[in-house]
Order: structure tokens, then C-alpha cells, then sequence
């Protein structure tokens, strides 16, 4: 493909100058200027040996010409010749001749543009009128000792050039994605450079002496030349030239979606303008009718209340009531049974503590089994894409038939400032010495870039370098090195490198503006290997790619002797090169890491002891770190639990899996851990007489079914997530469901045993740690923590306040809104730069690739079920034709070019069809021939013209623009196959080997095109948006295509296995949480029976949600994979957060408020605690990390998730549960039996504590007349109907 597109590209350049050098012969300094008069005529000789043929000054009358050359002229000049002079020969004209020959196969295909080619050099040329337009201005003697002309002017009127250059500037050449511009006119962007270009005197390729275009004739001799042009959509049809040709042709495609503008109010989108007046409004309506309601209020009479006045001992009644479990356990039927299900579990785990522990842990340890078969998935495919995936899919087809994309290896050097231009001599010469030693490096097996190189023509590396227009070889490279610069800039086809393909400046130099070359500030350099689906050919160019990096890594830090390089950045990459990166990066976080796990595990360990300071004795007992340590243990037993089972069934471990589930299980088990260490020191406190093993059931039998809720909740969704194609979230999805709920049953299970067992050590005196050892302390003091103290006499009160719950609301609302807001702005992708460490040297190199290569990667649009062998199929996919389809791949594919910013393709399609059909056309006699007496062998480009036939020359009807004629079915397959084995040259660039080899893919029998490519460019992709943008453009194209034509065609690019996944990304994130979220709502009022408090959670957890991807927004944090994987982890922290208060809540007795108030003194710490300062201990130390993808994926995002979960859980949720009156289910299930567990009174110190907490909750309700209508009630009417017997008891004290 490459060699076909250098070879073609070189043929064309030839053939286009050999045109104009014959062409180019003007007139002698002459006197004469009139009609009927020549400047010159015939040739004299040439001003060089070997050199051209240049003309003879000939300032006389026209001449009449003979019978033959009259025929030669009117059939290639045209009608105007017919009965007119003429001021060229008979060997002018046949040059000429055989210049546009060369020139045909690329201009031939626009009508328009041929017939003024031809025109404008046949009027040059022989033109009786020569004189008019013509002035030589210089001449020379010849080789012949002749007179020959060596300057001259054409003076040509605007009208003129315009519609010569307007007819040919957008012709297309497919062979090189470029344009017939490029060849004959230098890239011209105006008819004056055009002609310019076609006019400099440049041997041997250009024109052998110099053509000057002045804008005026200041002798006011000449008068200009102003004949009539063809228009490309001309009104004759015969001149007329397709879609691809000629803009003005092509019909208007209808705008996409994205070309519509985005809605907008007073500069921001209407979607956040209407969500902010709403909550503007409603906010505004809300406080008015406050003010309204309490000035009504302050008019009303209130005398006649009375409220109850209270003792001590109807408050200690009623504290017994508001916090004892014994007091109020469930008779909702669910909550019912696990409480009794969970008490006998407790005692018998307690009672058979060590049994326990040997049970689980050798399930543990026969699971973790499964290890044997560990393995870890680096392949990015693998991980991001399904193997069922449609991009999968295609890349394999792709790969199969066409085969895969070849690798690279880049080097890009510029100085270290960036502002100064690199094009100067030194660094050119540093340049030679750099590709020198590249070209020469060699690894232990000998193996060289020549030995893994692409070598397209078998002669030469494909290197692309500002070298190879000197062949690499800087011997070449001499002091008029500038001029040889900007020739080769200006028409690279002039300067070929040793693989023989044009070097165009965008791909080998960057950082100049337009087409000012020579101050371009970096060089670019591209080594192009070889690619293969056979794994021990890659191996060889990766061993070679490693010697080559280790080089590289030596020249940046100027360590390459006699290449000084401490001027200069340069940056560097191979294919090898970013899984080698990403494996460092990965090496290099495991270290931090595991230092935030060792962190949160310490913190875990001490937080959960009681240290008395007095008395270091009591310290060292009453500490819990062993307990603690034992919790954590159970946190990783679980994860190596999952890990072994899947592992056993073949699912491979990932990085995300690695990294996360450890932090996800801690995050979700810390707290059940808190909570029931918390809840077993409250038992003992308050029943010092219960037994171990009955505080271990009712802990477990109090705080179970909390637990249950949360791991259940968490499992459930964690599942469902196991259902998405994405590999690298369903296994996180699957590993995670299990270690969660391996985690749970380890709690209820073996950490109740250890439980007992360090209340047995404490009980004993034993030290912590060291539990063989005795010790005398004195005895534990009876004392409230400081945490749960300080909830119960200042944070309780104060979020119930009536003032502050209405501010509490009203800010939340805020903050969702502000989320909603923010939430279409989220950007969406994966920047691989931050998946790297942050010294890497692929960060520098992707920085300077975006700032300074101009080049998109390319696409290749892929036909399949097209029967091209039919004309209905070749219609379907031709575009230079008239009877060509509209909707053909061709004609959309340019007209889709037409609007980068929308399809985001640059450059013209290769279209294979369209050069083959013209391969045959019988007017490019040097393409298509056949030997006379053998048919079936072609014709060389130096065989004997009387012994070849030209194809189709006699054909009936013969070869036409409408198609009418052309080769169908087994004829079509024969010159294909040909024109597939023909190696264009300058004679015929439009055979097909070198373009088109690969880009046809024939059935087995050879008797149809199983299926062919297309292929163009993107626009240079610069970030994240543009490589998704571009992969949905494809994709909508060729789903158009595919639609309107019938056939099967898909794109294909490097890149586009990597960002399906972006396609779907948000509606696969909003189902993923959905269905977490709803399988929560579910699961919370199953247990706890009420589907307010249900819905209330899930909304609380909704805006946690919500609230995050706002923070992800505002922290730069883009969606992909690793923030899916994040925000599904919050859906569980979340939950976590609020799950055991919501119970909590349900389950007490009293007013909202005071039902409120005792879960936040009976958990709110625990959570806290447990949750809370567990997580900013372990973020806080991954702010330390090297690596930015840990940085912004998981420093940021799991410091929003733990604030904003905390913030809603802790503040949000018991504020929301506060407004609502429900009651506890009162229903038994049938048969259920009733717990009868031995009560106790409260001590003094927990009497006191509650009724200073009533105090301050109802002194907070005073500031809130209606609230504290509520709260009195409350306290005079409900807690003594539930004293009054509302709530009997057994004889023992024990509630049913």
C-alpha cells in the first residue's frame, strides 16, 4: 500500500513535468507582436548534454502545417486547429503528445480539467498567435551551437487562469489520498502559483528553462491570453466531471445533529438555566409561604396548651425505652425472624469461638485453593472490549483479510526553548547521526532495523525523515542544503528517499504555521516495521524495539558520544512502548497502595479500643488492636476467598481489581466491624450481668440484620454489574459481588468469635497482643465515648433543630441541582498520559506528538456483500462515472471530506474501482495492453506498440463515461486481476499493485471480491474528544451507506477497538446505577418493611450519585471504565452510609425526632468513625502517588465519594427520616416465635446522658413553633402510651 502510494505518487510528479517541459518552450526575445506571428518554433538543442530540447527563437509568420500534422493537431489540440497555422512542429507536437499521455491517467478523470491541461499547453505550443501573448526574454547558445530559447513570458488573463485552475484544484489523485493539484501545480491555492510552479526551471524533472507569468506586460507589447475554459460541472455533459471532482457537483448532504447548535439562555445551556430557576423559585416560594405561616402562628392564641411536665423516673422510663434493643425489638415479620436468627447464630459462634474460626478460615483456605490458577490480564483489549464486541469483531475481519496495522517507532526533536526554528544545519547533521545509529543498532541476535523494517518496493526502509530527501546519506547533504530544502518542501516527488514515496512535509516536520516550512521548529521521525497475526515476528521487532529504547533513553541524556544533544528535547516511543510504561506505572503504585491499606488498617486496629490515660495498665487491656487486626484479616481472607474461586473458574485478575476491591470490601466492612464492637461495649456496659455469649447473640441479633442490609443490598448490585460486556467492569462487578458477601458472612460469623474471645481476654486482664500474659489493672471505668458523647449533647440537637433542617434542605437541594447542572458537561474518556507515572518519558513524547504532528491516523471503510462483478455494484461504489450512485461509499466519503469538523476525514479516499475502470480506458494507450498474439499476456511499458493492442480500444460500445460497455462478471475479474499484478510507473501510475494489493480481498475460487477497502484520513486527533467524535462519524457513515446502497460496510481504524466503549459509556452507566440503586430500594424494604423510609434512602443515595459526577466535573475527572468502576463502589459506600442509621431509625421508639436522634447516638458514630475517617486516612496518602491516572481516579473521586457520602448519610438522610411518621411494622409472621432476652436497667450514667440529650433536642425544637408542637406531643402522649402497657412485656423483663 505504502509502496504503491510513493511509486504512483513519483510516476504522476514525472509525468506531469515531462508535460510541461515540452510545453514550456517559448518564444525568442522577439519584436513582433501581433496575430499570426510566432516566438517560437521547432527545437535547436539543449543547453547541457543529456539535457531537454529547447526551442528555436522564431519571431515570424505562423506556418501552414502538412496533412499529417494538421490530423495530429485537430486530434489532440481540437476543432480550432482545423484550418488555421500553426507555430510548432511535427516533434513539438509529438512531445507534447506523449507529455499529456503521462499526464492523462491522473487528469483524465475530470473532463474539465483535462480539456483545459490540453488546451492550455496546445495554445502554448502551437498557437498562431504565438506573438500576442508570448515574449522570450532570454536566450542561449545550445550544445548544437544554436540559438535556443532559455526565458520568456506568458502573460495569461485572470479569467483565464481562474477557470484553468478552478476545473483541476479539487481532481483527485486516489491512489495517494491527495490531489492532482499537488503534482502539477506544487499544492498550489491559486491559478498564479499554479502556473508558477509549472513554469520554474528545474532539470531533469522540471521545465528545462524558466516561464515567468507576469500580472502586467510593463512594455504594454503583449495582450493576454483570455480563451475559454471548461467548468468541472459544465452544461456539456461531455466535460462535465463527478462528485468527487468537482464541488459543485455534489448534492448537499442533510446537517447531522452535532452541526446543530446547542440550546442556550443568557450564555448557559437551557438545561441548567431551567434547573436553577426552578430551584430558584421553588426556594423563593418555600421561604415566602414560611414567613407567611409564621406570622400567622404568631396571631394565634396558644393558651390552653399544656405540656406534659415529665419526672426523672418517667425520663429513665422512657430512656430505657429510646435506646435498651431489649426494649423495642422488631415485630415486623422479616426483621422479626433474622433477629432471632441472628441472636442463636451470635451465641453459637461466641460459645464455639475457636471451632468457629478453624471452620471458616479452612473454607477460606480450601477456596483460596483456586490461587493455582491465577492470572493477571494486561492485554488493554482484553480488559476494555468483549470478544463479542462489534469493533472486536471488525478488527478481526480486518486483520484476517487486509492484515494488521504495522508498527512504528517515532522520534521527535526540537530544541528545548520550543520558540526557535530546528531547521538549521547543525541540527540537520545531528539528525543524519541520529538515523545512522538507529539504521546500525543491532540486538544480541543480530537482528537490525533492515531485518524487521516494511520494505514496500524491496529497496528501502520505510523511514520517514527530513533525511531521506537526501536518501539518508549526508554526504548528499552540501552547502546548498536550504535551496535543496525548500525544493524538496515545495515537491517532495523531486526528492524521493530510498523507499521511493514522497515525503510530504506534514509528516516529517511540525510547529510551522501554513506552508512557511522553513521555520518549522521540530523534526519528525517515523521507522514503519513490519506487523503480523504470527506472534514470532512481532517478538523479533519487539527484542529490537527494546535495544532500540535503551539507545534512545541513552541520547536524551547526551550519553550517545559525538552526538551532543543538551540543546535539544527529544522524545521518543516504539510500539513496545506503553504496556512497558503502564507495567512501571503499576510496579510503582503497588507501594502506595498498600501503604493507604497499611494506614487504614492501623487507624482500624486503634480506633476501636477504649484508652483510659490514667491508668496505663487499663490501656494496654482494654485496647482492641488485636481485635481490629483480626477484622482486618477477615477483609483480606474475603478478597482471597473471591479471588480463588474466580480464579478457579478462569477469570482473570485485573489491575482495577487488584487496586480496588481491597479498598471497596475495607470500605463496606470497616464500619460493620465499628458497629458491632460498638454495640457489644454498649451491651456489657448496660448489662454488665449478661453472659458473654448472650451480649455476643443480641449484639449480632441487634445489628444483623443492619449488616444483612447493606452487604445484601451491595451484592445485589455489585451482580447485576456482572451482566455488562465491558470485561474489565463485569469481573470487577463479579469479584466484587462475592468478596462482599464473603465479607459479610465472616462478620457474622468468625469476627462474632473474636469478639467473644477478646471479652473473655479483657475479662481476664489480659494484655492485648499478648494474651498469655496477666496483669493487675484497676477496673474499667463506665464511661461514654468521646465521639457518641459529642453526637448526643451537640451534633444530634443541633441537626434537629427546626431552623437548621429547613437550611439542611434547602442546601442539599442546592447541591443536587448544581450536580444536575454540571452533569452534561462531564467529558468522556481515558487520556493515556495518565495512565502513566507522571516522569515518564511517553508523556513528553504524546505532548510533543499532539503540538506538532499534523497527521490523523487513517480509516478504512470496508465493503463486504457488494457484487461488483455487476454494474448495479460497481455503481454502488464508484464515484467518477456519471451513472455512479449518489449514496456510493465514493461520493459520500467526499462529500463528507467537505466538512471535517463534522466527519472528521481530511483527505480524498483511495478508490480502487475508479482507478481500475480508468486503468482500461483505451485513451491512456500506455495503461492497459495486451500482446497481439497472445492475449493473455500484457504488454511492457518498451514493447513494440505494432505488436500490443490497446484494451478496449475496439470495443462495441466502446469505453465511456456512463459505464455503458464497461466489464462485467467473468470479464471484469480477468483485467482485474491484471491490473492488480501491473507495478504503476511513470508510463501508467494507475496500475494497481502497489495501491491496491491489499485492499482487495477475492473469494477462494477468485471468481469475486469477497470484499475491498477504502481508505482516507482523519483530521489530526488531538485529545479524547476528537478520537470519539471520530469513531462515531464512521460509524454514522458507514451505517448511511449501508442503508442506502444495500450493502455491508464498516469502518476500521487503529484505534476505534479502544473507544467503543465510549459509545455506550453513558447509557451504560446510568443503567448500571439504576438497577444498583433499585436492587437497594428492594432490598431495604424487605427488611425493614417500609418502603418511605425505601425510597428514601435510594433518593439520598440517588443524589450522593448525583453529587459526584457533579464533583467529577468540577475535578476534572472524565467517565471511562475506571470512574464507572468508581461510581458503582459509591453506590456501595453510599450505602453503607446510610443503611445502618435508616434501620436504626425504624427500629426506636418515640417521635421522628427522637427516633432520629438515638440512631445517631447509637450508630451515627460508628459510622463516622468506621467509615469516615477510615477512608480520608487511606486517600490522603494516595495524594503521594507518582502516578496521575491514581491521582485523579482515585485520590479525587474517592475523596468526593467519602465527603459527599458522609455529608448525605450523616447530615442529609436524619434530617429527611425526621419529617416522616412512620410507624413500626406491627405484624408477626404466623408461627413466629417472640425473643424473650433478659433485661436490665440502664446505668445511672446512661439515664443522665439520655435525659440531657431529650433536653437539648427539645430546647433545639423551642426555636421551631410547629416542630415543637410535634416534639411535645410526642414526649407527653406517645412514651407514656408506650409506659401504659402499650408494649408488654414478658414476666422477665424481655419484650416480645
Amino acid at each position: 500500500m505504502l509502496a504503491s502510494k510513493s511509486r504512483v505518487l513519483l510516476l504522476v510528479s514525472i509525468a506531469a513535468w515531462l508535460t510541461l517541459i515540452t510545453l514550456a518552450v517559448p518564444a525568442l526575445a522577439s519584436d513582433v507582436h501581433k496575430d499570426g506571428y510566432c516566438v517560437m518554433r521547432d527545437n535547436c538543442g539543449s543547453k547541457r548534454v543529456f539535457g531537454k530540447q529547447l526551442p528555436c527563437p522564431y519571431n515570424q509568420e505562423a506556418v501552414e502545417p502538412d496533412k499529417e500534422l494538421r490530423e495530429l493537431l485537430v486530434s489532440t489540440c481540437g476543432a480550432s486547429f482545423e484550418h488555421s497555422k500553426a507555430c510548432c512542429s511535427q516533434d513539438q507536437l509529438e512531445d507534447l503528445i506523449a507529455s499529456t499521455k503521462q499526464a492523462a491517467p491522473m487528469i483524465s478523470a475530470c473532463p474539465a480539467c483535462w480539456a483545459n491541461f490540453l488546451n492550455f499547453f496546445c495554445i502554448f505550443t502551437c498557437s498562431p498567435n504565438q506573438s500576442t501573448f508570448l515574449n522570450v526574454t532570454a536566450t542561449a547558445t545550445s550544445t548544437d551551437k544554436k540559438e535556443v530559447v532559455t526565458k520568456l513570458d506568458f502573460l495569461v488573463s485572470d479569467q483565464y487562469g481562474s477557470g484553468f485552475f478552478d476545473s483541476c484544484k479539487d481532481v483527485k489523485f486516489a491512489a495517494t489520498n491527495g490531489y492532482v493539484m499537488d503534482l502539477i501545480g506544487g499544492g498550489a491555492k491559486n491559478w498564479r502559483e499554479m502556473v508558477t510552479f509549472m513554469g520554474r526551471e528545474r532539470e531533469p524533472l522540471g521545465s528545462p528553462f524558466q516561464i515567468d507569468f507576469p500580472v502586467e506586460d510593463p512594455q504594454n507589447i503583449l495582450t493576454p491570453f483570455s480563451g475559454v475554459t471548461r467548468q468541472c460541472n459544465d452544461t456539456d455533459v461531455q466535460y462535465r466531471c463527478s462528485c468527487v471532482d468537482c464541488l459543485p457537483v455534489c448534492p448537499v448532504l442533510p446537517p447531522t445533529a452535532d452541526e446543530n447548535p446547542p440550546c442556550k439562555l443568557f450564555g448557559v445551556s437551557c438545561w441548567s438555566f431551567s434547573l436553577s430557576f426552578v430551584y430558584t423559585a421553588t426556594l423563593g416560594i418555600a421561604i415566602a409561604m414560611l414567613v407567611v405561616r409564621r406570622r400567622i402562628n404568631a396571631a394565634k392564641d396558644l393558651i390552653g396548651f399544656d405540656t406534659v411536665n415529665r419526672s426523672d423516673e418517667d425520663e429513665d422510663e422512657d430512656s430505657r425505652h429510646l435506646l435498651d434493643p431489649d426494649q423495642y425489638t422488631s415485630r415486623y415479620v422479616v426483621s422479626a425472624l433474622l433477629q432471632e436468627w441472628f441472636y442463636h447464630q451470635g451465641y453459637l459462634c461466641a460459645k464455639h469461638a475457636w471451632r468457629t474460626i478453624g471452620i471458616c478460615f479452612g473454607l477460606v483456605a480450601f477456596f483460596s485453593l483456586g490461587w493455582s490458577r491465577f492470572g493477571v490480564e494486561t492485554d488493554p483489549v482484553k480488559l476494555w472490549v468483549a470478544p463479542d464486541s462489534i469493533s472486536a469483531t471488525q478488527k478481526a475481519i480486518f486483520d484476517q483479510n487486509f492484515g494488521p496495522f504495522y508498527r512504528t517507532a517515532q522520534i521527535i526533536v526540537s530544541y528545548k526553548d520550543g520558540k526557535d526554528s530546528i531547521v538549521d544545519e547543525k541540527s540537520f547533521r545531528r539528525l543524519f547521526q541520529i538515523n545512522d545509529h538507529v539504521k546500525a543498532l543491532k540486538t544480541k541476535d543480530g537482528i537490525s532495523l533492515q531485518d524487521i523494517c516494511l520494505q514496500p518496493t524491496g529497496e528501502g526502509c520505510v523511514i520517514q525523515s527530513p533525511t531521506g530527501y537526501w536518501q539518508d546519506d549526508i554526504g548528499r547533504f552540501t552547502s546548498s542544503w536550504e535551496s535543496d530544502f525548500e525544493g524538496c518542501t515545495n515537491n517532495p516527488a523531486d526528492c524521493l528517499p530510498e523507499f521511493q514515496q514522497p515525503l510530504k512535509p506534514d509528516i516529517i516536520l511540525g510547529g510551522f504555521d501554513h506552508e512557511d516550512y522553513s521555520h518549522a521548529k521540530a523534526f519528525i521521525i517515523t521507522y514503519v516495521i513490519q506487523n503480523s497475526l504470527n506472534t514470532t515476528i512481532t517478538d523479533i521487532a519487539h527484542q529490537w524495539e527494546l535495544h532500540y529504547l535503551d539507545f534512545m533513553d541513552d541520547l536524551v541524556h547526551n550519553r550517545v558520544e559525538g552526538i551532543p544533544t543538551e540543546d535539544l528535547r527529544i522524545s521518543y516511543s516504539s510500539e513496545s512502548s506503553l504496556e512497558i510504561e503502564l507495567n512501571k506505572s503499576s510496579n510503582t503504585d503497588v507501594r502506595t497502595v498498600i501503604l493507604s491499606y497499611l494506614v487504614m488498617f492501623l487507624y482500624a486496629s486503634l480506633a476501636l479500643g477504649r484508652f483510659q490515660i490514667a491508668s496505663p495498665r487499663r490501656m494496654i487491656i482494654d485496647s482492641k488492636f488485636t481485635l481490629g487486626m483480626s477484622g482486618i484479616f477477615i477483609v483480606l481472607a474475603s478478597i482471597s476467598t473471591s479471588v480463588g474461586i474466580f480464579s478457579f473458574l478462569g477469570y482473570k485478575i485485573t489491575l482495577i481489581i487488584a487496586e480496588v476491591i481491597p479498598f471497596l470490601v475495607l470500605a463496606v466492612g470497616v464500619d460493620n466491624i465499628f458497629i458491632l464492637c460498638h454495640e457489644f461495649e454498649r451491651r456489657k456496659m448496660n448489662h454488665p450481668e449478661e453472659t458473654i455469649e448472650e451480649c455476643a447473640g443480641k449484639t449480632l441479633g441487634r445489628m444483623g440484620p443492619s449488616i444483612l442490609l447493606s452487604a445484601l443490598s451491595e451484592t445485589i448490585a455489585f451482580g447485576l454489574g456482572g451482566m455488562v460486556t465491558m470485561p474489565a467492569v463485569s469481573v470487577f462487578a463479579m469479584y466484587a459481588a462475592m468478596a462482599v458477601w464473603v465479607d459479610f458472612l465472616l462478620q457474622v460469623t468468625a469476627f462474632i468469635s473474636c469478639i467473644a474471645l477478646d471479652a473473655q481476654r479483657t475479662e481476664e486482664d489480659r494484655i492485648d497482643c499478648v494474651p498469655c500474659i496477666q496483669i493487675q489493672a484497676p477496673q474499667a471505668m463506665d464511661t461514654e465515648g468521646t465521639l457518641p458523647a459529642w453526637v448526643r449533647k451537640y451534633y444530634g440537637p443541633l441537626i434537629l433543630n427546626g431552623s437548621v433542617k429547613k437550611i439542611v434542605v434547602a442546601a442539599f437541594l442546592g447541591l443536587l441541582t448544581l450536580g444536575l447542572c454540571l452533569t452534561p458537561s462531564i467529558e468522556i474518556g481515558l487520556d493515556q498520559r495518565l495512565a502513566l507515572p507522571s516522569d515518564s518519558y511517553m508523556v513528553q513524547f504524546f505532548n510533543d506528538l499532539d503540538g506538532y504532528f499534523r497527521v490523523g491516523p487513517p480509516v478504512y471503510f470496508v465493503v463486504q456483500d457488494d457484487d461488483v462483478t455487476t454494474r448495479h455494484g460497481q455503481q454502488q461504489v464508484c464515484a467518477r462515472f456519471s451513472t455512479c450512485s449518489d449514496s456510493s461509499i465514493a461520493n459520500v466519503l467526499e462529500q463528507e471530506r467537505k466538512r471535517p469538523n463534522v466527519s472528521f476525514i481530511e483527505q480524498p479516499a483511495s478508490v480502487w474501482i475508479d482507478d481500475f475502470l480508468h486503468w482500461l480506458n483505451p485513451a491512456i494507450e500506455t495503461c492497459c495492453r495486451f500482446r497481439k498474439n497472445d492475449p493473455t499476456k500484457p504488454c511492457g511499458p518498451w514493447d513494440d506498440e505494432d505488436e500490443c493492442q490497446v484494451c478496449y480500444a475496439d470495443k462495441d460500445p466502446g469505453w465511456n463515461i456512463s459505464m455503458n460497455g464497461l466489464p462485467e462478471g467473468a470479464e471484469f475479474m480477468k483485467y482485474l486481476g491484471e491490473w492488480l499484478k501491473a507495478s504503476p510507473d511513470e508510463y501508467c501510475p494507475l496500475a494497481g499493485k502497489a495501491a491496491y494489493a491489499d485492499a482487495i480481498k477475492l473469494n477462494a475460487a477468485g471468481d469475486k471480491v469477497k470484499m475491498s477497502h477504502f481508505r482516507t484520513y482523519h483530521t489530526p486527533m488531538r485529545n479524547q474528544h476528537d478520537f470519539i467524535a471520530g469513531y462515531k462519524s464512521a460509524h454514522r457513515i458507514a451505517d448511511q451507506v449501508s442503508k442506502d446502497t444495500g450493502t455491508t460496510v464498516f469502518p476500521y481504524s487503529v484505534f476505534y477497538i479502544f473507544f467503543e466503549q465510549y459509545v455506550d459509556i453513558v447509557p451504560l452507566t446510568v443503567r448500571l446505577l439504576l438497577v444498583a440503586m433499585i436492587s437497594v430500594g428492594l432490598v431495604t424494604a424487605g427488611v425493614l418493611g417500609s418502603i418511605k423510609v425505601a425510597l428514601l434512602v435510594v433518593g439520598v443515595v440517588a443524589m450522593i450519585m448525583v453529587d459526584v459526577v457533579g464533583a467529577m466535573v468540577l475535578m476534572n475527572v472524565s467517565l471511562n471504565a475506571i470512574s464507572l468502576v468508581n461510581l458503582v463502589i459509591c453506590v456501595g459506600i453510599s450505602v453503607e452510609f446510610c443503611s445502618h442509621i435508616a434501620r436504626a431509625t425504624v427500629e426506636a421508639e418515640g417521635s421522628p425526632d427522637e427516633r432520629v436522634f438515638s440512631a445517631l447516638v447509637e450508630v451515627g458514630s460508628s459510622v463516622f468513625s468506621g467509615i469516615t475517617l477510615t477512608k480520608f486516612l487511606g486517600i490522603f496518602v494516595l495524594a503521594f502517588t507518582r502516578s496521575k491516572i491514581f491521582e485523579v481516579y482515585y485520590f479525587r473521586m474517592y475523596l468526593a465519594i467519602v465527603v459527599i457520602g458522609a455529608l448525605h448519610g450523616l447530615v442529609l438522610l436524619p434530617v429527611l427520616l425526621s419529617y416522616i411518621k412512620t410507624e413500626r411494622p406491627r405484624f408477626m409472621a404466623a408461627g413466629a416465635r417472640s425473643l424473650s432476652w433478659p433485661s436490665a436497667s440502664l446505668s445511672a450514667s446512661s439515664r443522665r446522658g439520655l435525659r440531657e440529650g431529650r433536653r437539648l433536642l427539645q430546647t433545639g425544637a423551642d426555636s421551631d413553633d410547629d416542630e415543637n408542637d410535634d416534639v411535645q406531643q410526642a414526649v407527653a402522649h406517645e412514651l407514656p402510651r408506650s409506659r401504659n402497657g402499650a408494649n408488654p412485656t414478658s414476666n422477665n423483663g424481655g419484650r416480645r
